[in-house]
């Protein structure tokens, strides 16, 4: 299955490759803040370490040092931008080349002697991190280490038979003497430091996500992570043979409350009364209710990745599914 074969399948409301970028649907908008919001909780809300956000490398590094808050190492700097370099070449024809994407970007600065074996954990570790949100985690590897200007790089690839996707590149920097500050009458250790810096590109993610969720066995439904889906939960209304007049009204209502109960705890709800709709927007789960439902508060959750539904309270709706997302 070819690349362009796979887009038509995902469907423009996700992504499409256009005039040499990409180009975001609805759904593919809700994707890649969801993608960006997973990078920053994992690079830079947990990591150990200081994670300091900046535009220009050089100033934030100065200005760090006039405060005194480079000293404990190691540290690292965030930084979101949008790359002019081109990435995966080879996939695309050379009319329709992506000249620019999104990056989100990570430089660590750590004592010489640590840098080595930081550089290995984070290779480790960002590995892991894009097979955690993969449907076939095996998909993502790590690519042999190359030069690039005397540079070591290693790349994250994701392996389709149409080709490899580069989500990410990790350069290990020996010498950072032009990148670091340096301080007037002052031994600093500038030589002793190292920088390990992992680029991700957002947009290649997105599509090796949606890429990989879409190329399965055609008697199943394509699925991706519910830490990424644009919305975690619809509602489906069950019918039953002894309803009244006013019960569809009742359980209209009763859906209402509960799709406000969802997105005042931050999990995003879509309303359709289409299985189509569920579909193309990859709802990880449907919240089924009845007339039953208004008597006990039981409402069933169906996880669309296993088809199994389980009955839960309305009380515990909110944990049930945050801990599934």
């Amino acid at each position: 299955m070819s690349l362009e074969i796979i887009l038509k399948t995902i469907g423009t409301h996700f992504l499409s490759l256009s005039n040499r970028m990409f180009l975001y649907g609805p759904q593919g908008k809700l994707l890649l803040r969801n993608l960006e919001e997973q990078w920053f909780s994992h690079c830079v809300t947990l990591p150990q370490y200081n994670v300091f956000l900046c535009d220009v490398i050089s100033n934030t590094l100065q200005l760090l040092r006039n405060n005194s808050m480079d000293n404990i190492l190691p540290f690292a700097l965030a930084t979101f931008a949008t790359s002019k370099n081109v990435w995966n070449e080879s996939l695309l024809p050379k009319s329709n080349k992506i000249l620019s994407h999104r990056t989100a970007k990570i430089n660590i600065f750590v004592d010489a002697s640590d840098s080595k074996s930081l550089l290995h954990k984070k290779q480790r570790e960002r590995k892991v991190w894009w097979r955690k949100l993969a449907q076939h985690p095996s998909r993502f590897v790590l690519a042999e280490a190359k030069k690039t200007k005397n540079l070591d790089v290693t790349e994250i690839e994701a392996q389709f038979p149409f080709g490899n996707i580069i989500t990410e590149t990790i350069t290990y920097y020996p010498g950072i003497r032009k990148l670091y500050p340096q301080a007037e009458n002052n031994n600093d250790n500038a030589a002793d430091v190292h920088m390990i810096e992992h680029i991700a590109s957002l947009d290649w993610g997105c599509l090796a996500l949606l890429c990989d969720s879409h190329l399965i066995d055609e008697s199943n439904r394509p699925h991706i992570h519910p830490k990424l889906s644009p919305y975690k939960t619809t509602f489906h209304i069950a019918k039953s043979d002894t309803e009244t007049d006013s019960d569809p009204q009742v359980l209209n209502r009763f859906v209402l409350y509960l799709n406000n109960m969802l997105r005042m705890k931050g999990i995003s709800t879509i309303l359709t009364n289409t299985e189509q709709v569920t579909e193309m927007c990859l709802i990880p789960y449907v919240v089924s209710v009845d007339k039953t439902s208004l008597k006990n508060g039981i409402v069933h959750v169906k996880n669309r990745s296993t088809t199994l539904s389980e009955a839960v309270h309305i009380t515990d709706l909110v944990k049930y599914i945050n801990l599934r997302s």
